[in-house]
């Protein structure tokens, strides 16, 4: 079964994906995200807090000072609405972390977006020396997740990005887009 495409973690030719400041003869040749594992701890730190009302209210309810009870029905529907709220403001925020912390790569250069665009770097294609991938772990081998690691010869030396599918896949990509580039600079 097929993701759909906005799952994607690797997205060839993505279709209308710009970003500020994209040349007119700029094409987004890869579109890349961490990997939709990365996604699995917030979702299960979600699931625990959708269901902590469940047992947290019985208790509430039977919670007695002097014999009066401490939190009427009202208190405990404010709290439970507050909750589920802050709780949907936390998956949002944590799908939009994960879903718009991407590397770019153009025909002209790679655009590195870190979560919620506070710090984006670019560097031309022309630009990169070196580009590794690594996979760090056991689990990282068997999932086949790693990092690709782009040395550059501009004022940010490296890019770097982790928890990635197919690093191997991404790192040839790009050392085939810089080593076309590299061609055409020597042409001219």
């Amino acid at each position: 079964m097929n993701k759909p495409i906005f799952l994607r973690s690797i997205i060839k030719n993505p279709h209308n994906t710009s970003y500020e400041g994209k040349d007119q003869d700029e094409v987004v040749k890869l579109l890349i995200r961490q990997s939709l594992i990365t996604t699995i701890g917030w979702i299960i730190f979600s699931m625990i807090l959708f269901f902590t009302p469940f047992f947290l209210m019985p208790f509430l309810r039977q919670l007695e000072y002097k014999g009066v009870t401490v939190f009427n029905g009202l208190f405990i529907l404010g709290f439970t609405s507050f909750w589920y709220i802050s709780l949907f403001g936390y998956i949002f925020q944590s799908f939009l972390n994960w879903y718009f912390e991407v590397l770019l790569v153009t025909n002209k250069k790679i655009i590195d977006i870190d979560k919620g665009c506070t710090n984006i770097s670019e560097t031309p294609l022309n630009n990169i020396q070196d580009v590794t991938s690594k996979m760090a772990s056991v689990i990282g081998q068997v999932l086949n997740i790693g990092s690709i690691h782009i040395q550059t010869a501009a004022e940010r030396e490296e890019f770097e990005f982790h928890l990635i599918d197919n690093p191997s896949v991404v790192r040839d990509s790009i050392s085939d887009m810089t080593s076309k580039e590299g061609h055409k600079k020597h042409e001219l």
